[in-house]
């Protein structure tokens, strides 16, 4: 970046460097990238550590013909690990991972746990009967489906113009 402290001069005139007010940006950017990821955004650490969670599977939300469909990935997840429900209109999946890997060969031993918890909210912009909502487990991917009710037209009433 240019050096602040030398000032570039034409004919014993200061020149005004356009981009200048990026010069803070950018420092900023590179201090970013040198410290530790969650210590730069502070918000954040305090929202994990306050929530607990340890992990975010990804979700895909998307809707086919009149059916919302949630799909979670879960690999190496127990159905008695994971929990979906319907709470102040939203679709609700929440769980805790617990996996352990074991290795044992001659003079080698290897342990790796992994433990987390997770919690993920669809929110639903009409409503639905719990018992309606299905949801299955295959293959490590979760997969519920919501029935969407079809959408009611208001009715258009004209109106006489005197």
């Amino acid at each position: 970046m240019f050096d602040k402290s030398v000032p570039v001069k034409v004919e014993n005139r200061p020149v005004l460097r356009p981009l200048a007010m990026f010069d803070d940006l950018f420092s900023e950017l590179d201090q970013l990238w040198q410290r530790p990821w969650m210590t730069n955004l502070p918000w954040m650490a305090r929202r994990f550590e306050k929530e607990g969670l340890d992990f975010m599977p990804r979700v895909d939300v998307m809707k086919k013909d009149d059916l919302l469909v949630v799909r979670a990935d879960l690999p190496g997840m127990k159905r008695e690990d994971i929990h979906v429900a319907l709470e102040d209109g939203a679709l609700v999946v929440k769980g805790e991972r617990k996996e352990e890997t074991k290795v044992e060969k001659e003079n080698y031993y290897k342990a790796e746990c992994q433990y987390g918890s997770f919690y993920r909210r669809v929110p639903l912009t009409f409503e639905v009967k719990p018992e309606s909502i299905v949801a299955k487990l295959v293959d490590g991917v979760l997969e519920v489906t919501v029935p969407v009710p079809p959408t009611v037209q208001p009715e258009v009433k004209e109106i006489a113009i005197n």
